[in-house]
């Protein structure tokens, strides 16, 4: 088996993450052609194409992830994976087109672009890291309206296809916490009850974060380095949308859990200092909702086979995923004195190393 499939149960997926979500598709494609019992030994080679693309109305850009995902029969498909012409295709026309009700009124041609001229960078492993194509388009979305990706080969005329409508962010409204309230995780065994938010219909689920922001000192430069870190700490994922307000509570043990999870042990020349923090709810339509469902699905007789995959990608052998998430921040929410007591000073944080307030 050439790749392990992986997937990471989260919406708040940036370019890069989402870069790492296609290349695991691409390993679905190898994985599952090389388990199969019924294939023709010797066969020619097989392609098929894959898509990845989630729209948000707060991008400025917006990238569509289009490559083969392949198994040759006759070839090393690690050696394979390294060339770019298995990679990519050479000949694609790409297409947005935007809907109202039945009736197209607005296309858009994608402009091809290597990733790690527009800053995102795929990290190195078994596929070739250098070009990094995708196809970009930058409009302001209209949440009214449904988007419709075509690709077509323009060497064999094979067109795939996916639609999704567009999440409204400014329909997310988070009445709680705002910039008078205090983040309170100072009692272990008791909730801070007060994340609560609206949630529109056609949200499916819902992600909380908080981005977590620190000063990191390092005494091993002359002068002292210091550097401003911000972390996304996860700490509630996949909230169905069953009511409106949505009230959500975090235990003081989950916090200070997501906190040891996400930021790593402080060195012997390491000193850190608390910043304010931003709430930030992500959200998802039904599409990722399912994806993030079948492919984070594991458990009973097929525990150790492959797992099943979704596509909402219609056409001739394809793969992927066509998709909307939203986000929304309430930001500059302070922790409570107690609570910047307990980072500083608590059992859980000690390794962590924060030793005061940024004075920034």
């Amino acid at each position: 088996m050439l790749l392990r499939f992986k997937v990471k149960n989260s919406i708040f997926a940036t370019m890069k993450n989402s870069i790492k979500y296609l290349f695991s598709l691409l390993g679905i494609v190898i994985l599952a052609s090389a388990c199969s019992t019924d294939f023709k030994v010797g066969a020619d080679y097989k392609d098929y194409t894959v898509v990845f693309g989630l729209l948000s109305r707060t991008d400025t850009a917006h990238y569509m992830k289009i490559t083969k995902g392949f198994y040759d029969e006759k070839n090393s498909n690690l050696l394979i994976a390294q060339n770019v012409d298995s990679l990519y295709f050479n000949n694609i026309e790409v297409k947005m087109y935007k809907y109202a009700g039945l009736n197209a009124v607005d296309s858009i041609l994608l402009k091809k672009v290597d990733l790690n001229l527009e800053g995102y960078y795929k990290d190195s492993g078994i596929f070739v890291n250098t070009p990094n194509y995708a196809y970009k388009f930058k409009e302001l979305l209209d949440p009214t309206k449904k988007y419709k990706l075509v690709v077509k080969n323009l060497n064999t005329g094979k067109i795939v296809f996916g639609e999704t409508d567009v999440l409204d962010n400014t329909k997310i409204v988070i009445s709680r916490p705002v910039t008078s309230d205090k983040l309170n995780f100072a009692q272990v065994g008791v909730s801070f009850s007060n994340f609560t938010w609206n949630t529109p219909a056609n949200v499916s689920i819902f992600d909380l974060y908080l981005r977590f922001r620190y000063e990191e000192k390092n005494s091993a430069y002359n002068p002292v380095k210091i550097t401003s870190v911000v972390k996304l700490i996860p700490l509630v994922k996949s909230i169905p949308n069953e009511n409106s307000p949505m009230n959500i509570s975090v235990s003081a043990e989950d916090f200070y859990r997501a906190l040891q999870g996400e930021i790593a042990p402080a060195g012997n020349n390491i000193t850190r200092f608390l910043d304010t923090p931003d709430v930030v709810i992500a959200a998802a339509g039904q599409e990722l909702k399912t994806y993030i469902d079948v492919t984070s699905s594991q458990g009973g007789i097929t525990y150790d086979q492959i797992k099943p995959y979704y596509t909402n990608m219609k056409g001739e052998n394809v793969l992927g995923l066509f998709s909307s998430r939203a986000t929304v921040n309430s930001n500059q929410i302070q922790f409570s004195k107690a609570t910047n007591d307990s980072i500083l000073f608590g059992s859980y944080t000690k390794a962590l190393k924060f030793v005061g307030i940024s004075s920034k």
